[in-house]
């Protein structure tokens, strides 16, 4: 389902949401610590989450490999 979709749908419903951004970090700490953060927050019941995609795509295999494991919490 497409984000606007999804905005639609809570806008109709009358319902609340938000959404979270995350940053690709720097280390392997960094990412490990992500990942937990993540857990934690998805039982918050986010709309979704989006993972930016940081200037001159050094981090791009990151930021797809946390999108990607992200679906699956």
């Amino acid at each position: 389902m497409k984000i606007v979709d999804k905005i639609n749908k809570a806008l109709e419903d009358d319902r609340c949401f938000w959404s979270f951004e995350y940053f690709p970090p720097k280390t392997q700490q960094g990412v490990m610590n992500l990942y937990d953060r993540i857990e934690r927050m998805c039982k918050l019941g986010p709309l979704f989450i989006d993972v930016t995609w940081r200037w001159g795509g050094k981090s791009s295999d990151l930021t797809l490999e946390l999108c990607s494991n992200s679906q699956t919490v």
